[in-house]
């Protein structure tokens, strides 16, 4: 069924106190910026989330911050702020933020500098630097909500990755993607048998393209199992992931030992989006992967190298001599391609959809339901469940005999 307009708008805005940005602000910790990107006493770092301008910095003593872009004085950006000593100076008259977003020196007041600090009004945001991420709850007052103990945040750096890129599309746009198994075999053909080299269970998605979809509901979110029966009528590839909310998709392994991929799609503002890709492997060092061989970890993978003009810059040569979709650069530029091909926010009042929809339409109503719940005065169900154990979450893929229950690989 197509959704409502109303449903839409209140599904995608997230800027000018729009009920899910509310939502998301007052109950989520968001992805802020790869750890790597900020050097102690370096360059503070531009951020844009929820529709509001901050930035980050990492102070002398390797302690993160993030505070709001324009100096609560007179409205300069603390993005050419000098970062010394423990805080941000501003370099239009002196004053000097720490990582708390406290204001510590107003060197141009000439009465008690320490008592006027204290009255100063400023927002005050809690951040923490785990995982490869810096993470900023933009929540004022209340206590934080429960930090999400993802299966990669406590891995060493060898056995991880993270990269990340801005997108020009509604974030909604790219969390969907991650939880709709029957792309995958049809627009990363091209890429999944390059980088499976003839011998990954992922190809055998490019083989069966219409999975049939099993789902079941957790405290996080939602696991669900894409079945895909195989040449021999007695085996089906099971590929099980995890979407928890409000923008986690936890892909399997492609075999056995390999590394799973978190995918996640933060609010920019109501267009924009930063696409997040975390590779991790529990078992062993990452290595180099389509992932980790990153040359700019705030600015990969590439976007399409065109624009609607040239079709995104796609490659009809490379198409005629074989590669599938015409955008090689990687399979995140695929993904890319059809995001901003879809517009800035999709209409989905008048989607066809189809039986493979089935993980995509539950994203939509866990979404929808927490925004309901916020608007009703309550803590969304997702993010208050007393049962919530991110440390759990256990995205798995394999064969296995039809007619077996896919949640015994799950829970092996």
């Amino acid at each position: 069924m197509a959704m409502t307009a109303e449903d839409n708008e209140l599904l995608t805005r997230v800027e000018n106190g729009a009920p899910m940005g509310e939502m998301i602000r007052r109950h989520y910790w968001l992805p802020a910026v790869p750890s790597v990107k900020l050097e102690a006493d370096g360059a503070p770092v531009r951020l844009r989330l929820l529709g509001r301008n901050f930035v980050a910095f990492r102070a002398t003593d390797g302690q993160v911050g993030v505070l709001d872009e324009h100096c609560p004085h007179r409205k300069a950006s603390l993005a050419l702020a000098r970062n010394e000593d423990n805080g941000l100076r501003c370099i239009y008259h002196g004053w000097k933020f720490n990582v708390r977003g406290e204001v510590v020196e107003a060197p141009n007041h000439a009465g008690s500098q320490e008592q006027f600090c204290q009255h100063v009004r400023v927002n005050r945001y809690t951040t923490v630097d785990r995982g490869g991420i810096v993470w900023v709850w933009l929540g004022q007052g209340a206590k934080a909500p429960p930090f999400p103990e993802l299966p990669f945040i406590d891995l060493p750096a060898s056995q991880r990755s993270v990269t990340s890129v801005e997108v020009p599309t509604n974030w909604v746009q790219g969390v969907e993607a991650s939880m709709d198994s029957s792309h995958v075999g049809v627009l990363h053909e091209s890429t999944t048998q390059i980088t499976a080299g003839g011998g990954n269970e992922r190809l055998l998605m490019t083989r069966a393209l219409a999975p049939r979809l099993e789902f079941e509901d957790r405290p996080y979110g939602y696991r669900y199992a894409a079945l895909r029966a195989l040449p021999d009528a007695d085996k089906v590839y099971a590929r099980v992931n995890n979407f928890v909310m409000p923008w986690y998709g936890i892909i399997c392994p492609p075999h056995a030992q390999g590394p799973t991929t978190v995918f996640f799609s933060t609010p920019v503002d109501d267009v924009t989006h930063r696409a997040w890709f975390v590779q991790f492997n529990a078992h062993a060092p990452l290595g180099m992967t389509i992932m980790s061989a990153s040359p700019d970890v705030w600015n990969f993978p590439p976007l399409p190298p065109g624009d609607a003009r040239d079709n995104w810059g796609q490659n009809r040569d490379l198409m005629k001599r074989g590669h599938k979709t015409g955008f090689p650069q990687h399979l995140g530029t695929e993904d890319f391609a059809m995001f901003i091909s879809q517009g800035p926010i999709v209409d989905r009042t008048d989607e066809q959809l189809c039986s493979a929809d089935g993980a995509v339409l539950r994203v939509r109503a866990q979404l929808l339901k927490a925004a309901r719940e916020f608007m009703a005065g309550q803590t969304p169900t997702a993010a208050g469940h007393p049962g919530l154990d991110y440390r759990r979450v256990r995205s798995v893929g394999g064969v296995i005999p039809a007619g077996s229950d896919w949640r015994a690989l799950a829970d092996a």
